[in-house]
């Protein structure tokens, strides 16, 4: 295992890139939600449900939904490799946080179309 390589990019610029794109999405995606939800007449299942019924907007949530995950798993392979030093230790983490990010992604896909 040494010199093994967990990164979800080919290397370290790559996955600061991914981050920034990442972060880029998900701004557009916020500010998305914060027009809809500043638009709403009123907070109720209706209104929210209504939101969320153009298949564009559940392809845009989905999206969303990769991107963080993208952006988590960068994030926290960096930390993981600075500060969990045990081989065995770092690579349990990093597999504990793979497996989320990919329970969330396909978590959300159920949701829209499960």
């Amino acid at each position: 295992m040494i010199g093994m390589n967990t990164a979800f990019g080919r290397s370290g610029s790559q996955d600061f890139k991914l981050q920034r794109y990442s972060a880029f999405l998900l701004i557009i995606y916020l500010g998305f939600m914060v027009v809809s939800l500043l638009n709403m007449a009123e907070f109720t299942y209706t209104n929210w449900f209504a939101i969320f019924a153009p298949l564009w907007v559940q392809v845009f949530t989905l999206a969303a939904v990769i991107a963080i995950s993208v952006h988590a798993w960068a994030g926290l392979w960096i930390v993981s490799t600075d500060y969990l030093k045990p081989p065995t230790l770092r690579n349990l983490f990093q597999l504990f946080v793979l497996l989320m990010c990919l329970g969330f992604i396909a978590w959300t896909a159920l949701i829209f179309w499960g």
